[in-house]
């Protein structure tokens, strides 16, 4: 006989469609912001495909292969970087399809996600044990936590449209919260996604400050210095 606690874990797997659609979330992404403000907007270059970008499928693991993940990534994309960049820019952020020559600006970046995969892995909790009742076996207690996994490519532009940076930020695979049993199981990687692409915009927030030293004022957020 099967135990009942696994069972149970399965269940939540296997109940309701085999698609699934998520979609930003704002209560995903936290309050951390970049240490300094600038007196200055900056420009976001989306393209129409970074913008439509859908992810569709499975996840790269056992659990959760036979579903299909549908995620609009593209706009998570926009609102996370909206959210990270009106923190440090005092003048907000403008999203355009491309630089044209009238456009002023200090800086412009373009944001790229490849490669993006998602996996879950099951774990058995040593020294927890759920007691069987009449008929069924006693169980061990596993777990099972979501992870990510992606590239955000970023190039800068100066105001003069000059690439002044290329940078590739691997996240590396990211763990978010193991759970026990749930009836939401992608849910659980779209908070993941969210908050590993909002620390890896963060990233990208304070590689782009020494291009903007020179160019307007830079206050730091923490120490209260003017540079």
């Amino acid at each position: 006989m099967r135990p009942y606690r696994e069972i149970l874990l399965l269940a939540s797997f296997l109940l309701g469609s085999c698609a699934a659609q998520v979609g930003y979330q704002r209560e995903y992404v936290s309050e951390a912001a970049p240490g300094y403000m600038a007196e200055a907007e900056i420009v976001v270059l989306m393209h129409d495909h970074d913008l439509e970008y859908v992810y569709e499928g499975g996840a790269d693991s056992p659990i959760g292969a036979a579903r299909t993940l549908t995620m609009p990534i593209g706009d998570i994309m926009q609102e996370i970087a909206a959210r990270v960049f009106q923190s440090c820019f005092m003048y907000g952020v403008v999203f355009t399809e491309e630089l044209v020559p009238d456009m002023r600006y200090i800086i412009a970046i373009e944001p790229e996600i490849r490669d993006f995969t998602y996996r879950f892995e099951r774990q058995v909790e040593e020294g927890l044990i759920v007691v069987g009742g009449p008929g069924l076996e006693d169980a061990s207690v596993t777990s099972v936590t979501p992870s990510v996994q992606f590239e955000l490519t970023v190039k800068a532009y100066n105001s003069s449209a000059d690439l002044a940076m290329e940078k590739t930020y691997p996240s590396g695979l990211v763990s978010g919260e193991k759970y026990y049993a749930t009836f939401r199981p992608n849910e659980r990687i779209n908070e993941t996604f969210h908050r590993a692409l909002q620390d890896v915009m963060l990233a990208v927030a304070e590689d782009i400050r020494p291009l903007l030293v020179g160019k307007c004022e830079i206050t730091d957020v923490n120490a209260h210095t003017v540079n």
